[in-house]
Formats: structure tokens, sequence, C-alpha cells
């Protein structure tokens, strides 16, 4: 399975990313919405951090000019090569997104978001997350792809 088809059959999935005390070491954070998207840097990836739709005023999206491709045999996909563009996360080599799986420190993330997720109805669901995405991404992003 490619990353786009995971995005549409909405498997929950982690970005990892770096430590900011210890770089080279990758942290698992949940992805509560990803959409892939076309800038006018290319191809990137977007999530949404959980509870988003509950913290109107703090940012919540975040960009990864990336084009991961399937590691392996497991549902990993990675981009060695990361380019830097508006609002990315500097220094984000390599640029991993994987499925997020009951042993990884965030899936209690999951669990509470999806509980308070279905508690909100529309206000948190796919559409308003991509609205939130345009609002807080409008300079960069051109088009949704997933």
């Amino acid at each position: 399975m490619d990353l786009a088809e995971a995005i549409s059959k909405l498997v929950p999935l982690q970005v990892r990313l770096p430590n900011p005390r210890k770089p080279l070491d990758l942290e698992a954070h949940y992805a509560a919405e990803v959409f892939l998207a076309e800038t006018p840097h290319g191809s990137a990836v977007i999530w949404l951090d959980p509870f988003w739709c509950e913290r109107p005023d703090t940012s919540a999206a975040h960009i990864a000019y990336a084009e991961p491709v399937r590691q392996g045999s497991e549902e990993r996909w990675v981009d060695n090569d990361p380019r830097y563009g508006p609002r990315c996360i500097p220094y984000q080599k390599p640029f991993v997104i994987e499925r997020l799986r009951s042993d990884s420190a965030a899936w209690k993330d999951y669990k509470t978001w999806q509980h308070r997720r279905a508690s909100k109805g529309q206000a948190c669901w796919r559409r308003a997350a991509w609205q939130r995405v345009e609002q807080e991404l409008a300079e960069v992003v051109q088009r949704r792809l997933t």
C-alpha cells in the first residue's frame, strides 16, 4: 500500500520527528489528520496535531516537503532527503511516517483523540481539518491531493 492509499483508507499514522535535544533520535507523534498536497515547492505531506479543533488559536498544521516511499514490508514511508521550505520543521531528515501501532508511545494520544473527536461531531471531521490547513498554510498550499 502506498501512502496516498493509507491516507484514503484512514489508516492511523504517526510522524517520527527529531528530538530537539537529540536531533538524531526520532520520536513518535500521532498525526490526527494527514493530507498530501501540491505546493510551489513540490509535493508535501501535511498533518494536524490531535485536538486541533479544540485549539483554534494554536498552530496545529505541520508541513514537510517530502515524497515518502514505502520502505520494506512494513507500513512505513520514508523520504531520506526532504526539501526545506516555508513553515517546515528545520533539520527534519529523514521524513518518516508510519502506521500507528498499539505499542507506540503515540497510541494513547490516538485513543484519547478518537474518543474526543467522536463527541465533537462535524467540527472535528476531515473536511474541517482541511479547512484548518487552508487557513494556516494558505500561502504554501496550492491543491489538495488526498
